[in-house]
């Protein structure tokens, strides 16, 4: 069972991180045999690194950018597709003009057409440059006049070298309780989010800042954002939702909030019910459990458990007399509770009932315990793990205590389920016993004394399943009443002339988001391929974070596609879909493959528009250019030198879309009734055969359907236009990732030992470092590959700082992530483009100037040269030789 990191530890990382020294270069880290240096550099006017002119229009010309037909269009009804840049709190606000027009160019070089200005309200940044919150007040309206002004500027510039700007509004602001709340709202974590959705003070708040953000005019445009063509989008709320991430299991937690604000989410939730029902009787009648004796625990006698550790952690089980009870001891701790896990597997459990897991347990030390019922991953290998309704944190102390948590059962669509307990927080020995899970509980109902209209029904902890069922549906109104009562005070009261969008899909509330974001002119998803995880839960910690270390093409499968295939089951049908957050975070020594990945792959599902996260520190702010954190995207050789590939990919749709069938999943009323994830889904209504991701484009419809209805997948087959241009193949190593279009063409994967053919290009390679490398050729001019006159070709492998130091285990650098200037792998590629003859290859140097011509043979109507250790480069420019 995996369980990611919360979603506000990612938000503290580049602030952490930027507080690591810069070190000094030392013969100790001289730059290690079979690699060279690659500083990150501004391109060159005109090199082959520079498509700048992809951003023809620019300035006060810079159409606006509206929806029409499910697609981002300009006013001439032409569409336009974007490849984006983060830029989050320091980095949003450049102190100086000069670092302003760095950063515009660089984008615009690199492909940018777009830019998300995100987490412009976050707290740590305050007094620093780095937030619009001014450093001498604890309240959170005025903002700082400098922050604005730089900030004003920045859109400006952007908006001169052909950037639009995505505007976040409510992301990381912390409130205090002098912004007018009780002194517990510093308890609440992660900015106040959940809460912030029905809060009437915190949403009286969102207001007030969206209308000092968007109609204050900025003095280098002339115009206030809400009226600029510039402002492409506005998204109102970063990855919310009052159902909370899908680790906390949706609608579950809100009862934790500290005392004021579950009062006031109780008195609406008996508001809704007073309207929902004719009167108190009907309330219990509908409520109440079904009949019948209670069965025993579901735990067979017989059952075995399982015990595993990750890498960094060790532990052996004793088990008891029989399967309800168990002594686990803990001998390695990596701080991360799914690091040592025993499971009960093989559970049957029914889509929508409540159950009850028991048991008494004490431990060695005072200590936290997960406990998890989830799908037993063992036996649906191919399927991503996913919680069936339960993911807590229990406290244990040296004494026994008895632990009781319900929940009610979801997302299981007939598989088989495990009961996980996750200890790998610390060593020490665990004791469990007298352990049951047995279906419903006791308390279930309205209980006596209990009333909707004398406001007395609380939350439900113990509910039944036609309780909980009303509670998902008060949240679900509770949050579509948030975003509809936002959006309409954007648009209609401060005439906000960008597409606007509440949050993120999937993780932000599952289905119950189709009916969140349905008023909204498009759709928003964020996703990370191996997000670092932090052990011991709480404040993020630099030194103490482990990452998985593999490539996503790994988890390529027939029914799973990695992070991309389930955003592709998410699509939403006729609007524009955007991933306004992607990474494949550092220090991975697979990142090599994001760029070309999802790049091809958004425009073969045609998405329309594709934001990697971050940008990371720059300029004077990163004076040796090392890669400063995770999600650095600016300063890391294995990312961004691919970024002119991906933006021609994406905005030129050099490769198509999928056309051979489309599916589209049609879900009933309301859209979350039968199932609360959409992948789910798709893999009990699809149940044979492969979920082909790179030939069939997949979409969900917000629309509701009938009551009762249930779920139904709509096809729309024709015939394949020729061969895909997106395929996966094997290698000796391992797969192979091939883009093969008419001028575009990828090797991306196990290159090592293998020869390997994508169209026009062909790429052979002996073994070497981790065999894994990403080879991508495109034509600058727009012409086929075959008769380009101008091809830029890359060859990247691994990169890093220089000095950075691995653990044992490889999943971890701790502090030591080394410093600039990066240094990347040699390649030790034979390279071969089909074409007309006559051309030159040059390798290029980091400014993407020529460096001395390389030799290269012509036969057969192909050139080839092969990637030498001398040229250190990772691009090559291939030019008719009149040039």
């Amino acid at each position: 069972m995996k369980i990611p990191s919360r979603p506000a530890l990612r938000r503290l990382a580049g602030a952490c991180l930027a507080l690591l020294p810069f070190l000094p270069l030392s013969a100790a880290d001289a730059i290690p045999e079979g690699w060279f240096a690659w500083p990150s550099t501004e391109p060159a006017d005109g090199s082959a690194l520079d498509v700048s002119p992809l951003n023809a229009v620019r300035g006060a010309a810079l159409p606006r950018i509206s929806v029409r037909d499910g697609r981002f269009v300009t006013p001439d009804g032409a569409r336009i597709r974007f490849w984006g840049a983060n830029v989050a709190g320091a980095e949003a606000f450049p102190a100086t003009a000069a670092q302003a027009e760095l950063i515009a160019r660089q984008f615009a070089k690199g492909g940018v057409n777009i830019v998300r200005l995100h987490h412009l309200d976050n707290a740590w940044g305050v007094g620093s440059g780095g937030s619009i919150w001014p450093a001498d007040r604890r309240e959170h309206r005025e903002f700082d006049p400098v922050q604005l002004d730089r900030l004003h500027r920045f859109i400006a510039v952007l908006r001169d070298h052909g950037l639009y700007s995505n505007l976040n509004l409510k992301v990381s602001k912390t409130l205090a309780p002098e912004d007018g709340f009780d002194a517990s709202v510093t308890q609440i974590p992660d900015f106040q989010k959940r809460i912030d959705i029905y809060d009437r003070r915190m949403i009286d708040l969102q207001k007030d800042y969206a209308r000092r953000l968007l109609t204050t005019k900025n003095p280098y445009t002339g115009l206030a954002p809400a009226e600029d063509p510039a402002i492409a989008i506005v998204e109102l709320n970063n990855e919310n939702s009052i159902f909370g991430y899908w680790t906390r299991d949706l609608g579950r937690g809100l009862d934790k909030f500290p005392a004021p604000f579950v009062e006031e989410l109780r008195g609406q939730w008996n508001v809704w019910l007073a309207r929902r029902y004719a009167d108190d009787a009907a309330l219990a009648a509908a409520w109440a459990p079904a009949g019948g004796a209670a069965p025993g625990s579901l735990i067979p006698g017989n059952a075995v458990w399982q015990t595993r550790a990750q890498p960094g952690s060790a532990a052996t089980a004793a088990p008891g007399a029989d399967a309800t009870a168990q002594e686990l001891h803990i001998a390695a701790a990596s701080g991360i509770d799914w690091h040592v896990q025993v499971s009960l597997r093989g559970l049957a459990l029914d889509e929508g009932a409540v159950y009850t897991i028991e048991f008494r347990a004490k431990a060695s030390q005072p200590r936290k315990l997960g406990v998890g019922v989830g799908l037993d991953a063992e036996a649906r290998p191919q399927e991503p793990w996913r919680s069936f309704g339960l993911l807590e944190s229990v406290d244990l102390d040296t004494d026994w205590r008895t632990i009781r948590l319900v929940f009610p059962a979801h997302s299981t669509a007939g598989a088989p389920a495990a009961l996980s307990l996750n200890a790998g927080q610390t060593t020490g020995t665990i004791s469990i016993a007298d352990l049951k899970l047995v279906r419903d509980c006791a308390g279930a109902g309205l209980q006596p004394g209990q009333s909707a209209r004398a406001g007395s029904v609380p939350l439900p902890l113990a509910p039944s399943a036609a309780q909980w069922a009303d509670w998902i549906h008060f949240l679900a109104d509770t949050e579509r009443a948030f975003a509809e009562e936002m959006r309409d005070y954007l648009i209609n009261e401060l005439h906000v002339q960008a597409p606007v969008v509440c949050s993120q899909l999937g993780d932000y509330g599952g289905l119950t988001a189709l009916n969140r974001e349905r008023a909204m002119e498009f759709a928003d998803v964020h996703a990370y391929w191996q997000h670092p995880d932090f052990p011991g839960g709480g404040m993020w910690n630099p030194a103490r974070w482990t990452i998985r270390n593999s490539p996503q093409l790994d988890a390529f499968a027939d029914r799973a596609f990695g992070e991309l295939g389930a955003l592709a089951l998410l699509r939403v049908a006729g609007k524009p879909f955007t991933l306004s957050e992607y990474d494949h975070p550092a220090p991975g020594e697979f990142v090599c493959e994001m760029y070309p990945e999802v790049a091809s792959f958004a425009a073969r599902q045609d998405w329309d528009i594709v934001y990697p996260f971050s940008t990371g520190a720059y300029g004077t702010a990163n004076p040796d250019g090392r890669i400063t954190d995770f999600f650095d995207q600016l300063h890391h050789p294995a990312k961004w030198s691919q970024s002119p590939f991906a933006a021609l990919v994406l905005r030129r749709s050099l490769v198509p879309p999928a056309t051979r069938s489309v599916r589209t999943l049609h879900l009933g009323s309301p859209v979350w009734a039968e199932q609360p994830h959409a992948d789910v889904l798709w893999r009990a209504l699809l149940p044979e055969g492969p979920l082909d991701f790179l030939n069939i484009r997949y979409a969900v419809s917000d629309v509701p359907g009938a009551a009762g209805a249930k779920a139904t997948v709509a096809s729309v087959d024709a015939e394949a236009a020729g061969p895909a241009p997106v395929r996966i193949v094997s290698a000796p190593q391992g797969r192979v990732y091939v883009i093969d279009s008419a001028a575009a063409a990828a090797a991306v994967g196990y290159l090592g030992g293998a020869t390997v053919d994508a169209g026009a290009l062909r790429v052979a390679a002996p073994r070497f470092g981790r065999d894994f490398a990403s080879v991508t050729a495109v034509a600058l001019d727009g012409r086929p590959l075959r008769d380009s006159a101008r091809v830029l070709v890359t060859v990247v492998a691994r990169a890093s700082n220089q000095g950075l130091v691995w653990n044992e285990a490889h999943n971890s650098v701790g502090l030591d992530w080394g410093h600039g200037p990066t240094i990347a792998e040699h390649v030790p590629a034979t390279v071969t483009l089909a074409g007309a003859a006559g051309r030159a290859v040059y390798p290029l140097a980091p400014d993407g100037t020529r460096r001395r011509r390389v030799e290269a043979t012509t036969a057969d109507g192909a050139l080839t040269f092969t990637v030498g250790a001398g040229d250190r480069t990772l691009h090559y420019e291939i030019v008719a030789e009149r040039n």
